[in-house]
């Protein structure tokens, strides 16, 4: 497959469809057991389990575990300083207020 990409083209294509008809497969396999006898429905909810596992490595962009689209980042900065720096940096901080007031 490596000399020959029209080859590994024609597979993917070939896994990308297998996989869509095990998807395709999955709704009336579980809309065929409502109603029949919990090992039928037991054994239906594991082949359809397989299939969404199976589906979920073949094809993981399109069927895998989506990461959140929320990040969380905390980072915590610790400054250890003097008494006296901590009045200098206060009151630099206090004069650059009274300045952007105008005073």
């Amino acid at each position: 497959m490596q000399s020959a990409p029209q080859h590994r083209n024609a597979y993917a294509r070939a896994r990308q469809v297998r996989v869509e008809k095990w998807i395709d497969e999955m709704v009336p396999m579980s809309d065929g057991v409502v109603g029949k006898e919990m090992a039928i429905v037991t054994a239906t909810r594991n082949a359809v389990d397989v299939r969404k596992w199976v589906a979920s490595k073949l094809m993981p962009r399109e069927y895998g575990d989506q990461p959140s689209a929320i990040t969380v980042n905390n980072q915590t900065n610790v400054v250890v300083m003097s008494d006296e720096r901590l009045r200098e940096l206060q009151a630099l901080r206090q004069r650059m207020i009274q300045q952007q007031k105008g005073g």
